[in-house]
């Protein structure tokens, strides 16, 4: 078993957990909830390659049953280039879109990415694909990643406080991606789908 397989168990056994300490009925099994989780803490941070904040943010207490986080992308492409935008601060590219805000739907979640990000009105297409971010990205928190074809509309690019550049790429030479948002692999399929060589992927 590799390292990233022990991260993912360990990650698993921690959402377990945290739903225990939420929904225990007796404080004698909070505590052996608790003590299950300090010592899978000790053991994820010697096993894994998450950095300081990561392990910070997934080692947080929570008082709520433990879910995956939603995070939707927008696959845009004019003249065969694909969209990529570079955050401030950052030498990686990545889909314009972010994490799901609570009281708007998927599709409005990412049509609001995009009019954020880029400064341009959207329209969606379709979705593309639903990718587990434990199968491709291994981190801190598990994501379920929607990605949706989308179309830009009216509007301008600007740089704003989360986004320094857009551009657009050729597929085959794509720059360095932030790979905890999009891999190379993720980025392949997504453009055999929008070519219509294989079909959505769902994981």
């Amino acid at each position: 078993m590799g390292t990233s397989d022990t991260a993912l168990i360990l990650q698993r056994l921690l959402a377990i957990t945290d739903t225990g300490l939420s929904f225990a009925a007796s404080e004698f099994d909070r505590e052996r909830y608790a003590d299950i989780r300090d010592n899978l803490n000790q053991l994820l941070s010697e096993t894994s390659h998450l950095d300081q904040e990561e392990l910070s943010n997934l080692l947080r207490p929570t008082d709520f049953y433990a879910t995956p986080l939603v995070d939707v992308r927008a696959f845009i492409v004019q003249q065969g280039k694909i969209c990529l935008v570079r955050g401030q601060q950052e030498e990686t590219w990545a889909l314009p879109g972010g994490f799901c805000e609570v009281g708007f739907s998927p599709k409005e979640n990412v049509l609001k990415e995009i009019q954020e990000e880029t400064g341009f009105q959207a329209s969606v297409v379709r979705l593309l694909a639903v990718f587990d971010s434990n199968k491709f990205q291994p981190q801190s928190k598990q994501y379920v990643k929607l990605i949706f074809e989308c179309q830009l509309e009216e509007g301008d690019f600007q740089p704003n406080l989360e986004i320094s550049e857009l551009n657009f790429f050729d597929p085959q030479n794509l720059p360095l991606l932030s790979e905890k948002r999009i891999t190379k692999e993720q980025m392949q399929l997504l453009w055999e789908i929008y070519q219509g060589k294989r079909e959505q992927y769902l994981d």
